[in-house]
């Protein structure tokens, strides 16, 4: 019999986190485990994807009537019976600590980006809280300094595995996008329209651009709470003609390969699994110094690194790609070699050894059994 794992994320947005639960779910069930994964506002996307792949799953839809959803977890707990919960990101995270005081079953929390939005009440509440978790996950070692700075966590309580792709299934696409041809440059940009993401800056940044060099043309892929005022911030500026918004798509691999440069404009970060996408197609990357993302991407070698929040220089940078075709290349090229150990494989695995290490401790009489591969 397998041993249920129940995870907890906040919303059925699709954004970084989420596409990262869906790999670890559907991957996961290939080891000892069976993945029920829940989420503590309405139906989304979200659900839809992971439908795909059988993974059984809820929601509580807590925002329009907490009571019943609270009701509503109670009755999945005891129906499910997981032997480990794991949450993710911040409101998951203290849902599922207060959920521990009612079931002691063992639970990870996540830590998925440096949260500077947070305040210092926050950050007392991560602290004293802490208890509750026999593990904190960072995906970045950006995260893990922040827990131990900020919250005051031990570092013994706090392990780094960073995301991972699949580097094997994005190679299978070769062949480029044709649904927004454009005979000049093409940057793209994808993530979760909200502030966090800096598409804001990226916007402003364009602008800049798009004053020196009329051959350029930019693609923000995703959708978010930000979607209407970008959207009136490039009319503002006049750039309509060159920045396109394109929404949520289900396949961003052909919309990658179609790049010529991929910015990342992120305000604060972990470790964003796009860099490693793009990466894996090859292609040059302009990113922020926020989380790990000067690990992923090294300066002047498969990318170019600025500081968030700084329009010109986000621009300066891609004027400097644009302007050196030879550069923009070899830095493609060195992108598909340094990302080879950021697996999917190796992510899972190391997962694997976390949960098993957690439920031998936690009981007894758990046995370790032969795993198969991913």
């Amino acid at each position: 019999m397998k041993n249920k794992i129940l995870y907890i994320i906040p919303s059925a947005e699709i954004g970084g986190t989420e596409n990262m639960v869906i790999a670890l779910t559907s991957n996961i069930k290939l080891f000892n485990f069976e993945p029920v994964v829940l989420t503590l506002q309405h139906r989304g996307l979200f659900h839809e994807l992971i439908d795909k792949y059988l993974i059984k799953n809820y929601y509580l839809n807590l925002k329009k009537n907490p009571l019943y959803g609270v009701i509503k977890c109670v009755f999945i707990f005891f129906r499910e019976k997981p032997c480990l919960v794991q949450s993710f990101l911040f409101a998951g995270n203290i849902f599922a600590r207060i959920l521990r005081i009612f079931f002691p079953v063992p639970l990870i929390c996540s830590q998925r980006s440096t949260d500077d939005w947070r305040k210092k009440i926050h950050w007392m509440v991560e602290r004293y809280t802490s208890f509750l978790c026999c593990l904190i996950v960072s995906n970045s070692n950006a995260g893990k300094r922040v827990l131990m700075e900020k919250a005051g966590i031990n570092c013994n309580k706090i392990v780094v595995i960073p995301n991972g792709i699949d580097i094997e299934k994005i190679k299978q696409y070769k062949t480029k996008s044709g649904s927004f041809l454009h005979r000049g440059i093409v940057v793209g940009s994808i993530g979760n329209l909200r502030k966090a993401k800096g598409y804001d800056v990226l916007v402003e940044a364009a602008s800049i651009v798009c004053k020196k060099r009329k051959d350029i043309k930019f693609i923000i892929l995703g959708k978010g709470p930000l979607e209407h005022y970008l959207k009136k911030k490039i009319e503002q500026l006049h750039i309509d003609d060159s920045v396109e918004l394109y929404g949520f798509v289900d396949n961003v691999y052909n919309y990658i390969l179609h790049f010529d440069i991929v910015i990342i404009p992120s305000l604060w970060e972990g470790f964003p699994v796009v860099a490693l996408e793009s990466m894996a197609c090859g292609k040059p990357i302009i990113a922020t110094t926020a989380g790990d993302m000067p690990e992923i991407i090294q300066d002047g070698i498969n990318g170019l690194i600025v500081e968030p929040g700084n329009a010109k220089a986000m621009a300066d940078a891609l004027i400097k790609l644009v302007d050196n075709p030879n550069l923009m290349k070899k830095m493609g090229e060195r992108s598909e070699g340094l990302v080879e150990k950021f697996s999917l494989n190796n992510m899972v695995r190391e997962y694997v050894s976390v949960y098993e290490n957690i439920l031998q401790k936690m009981q007894p009489k758990f046995k370790k059994k032969h795993l198969n591969k991913v």
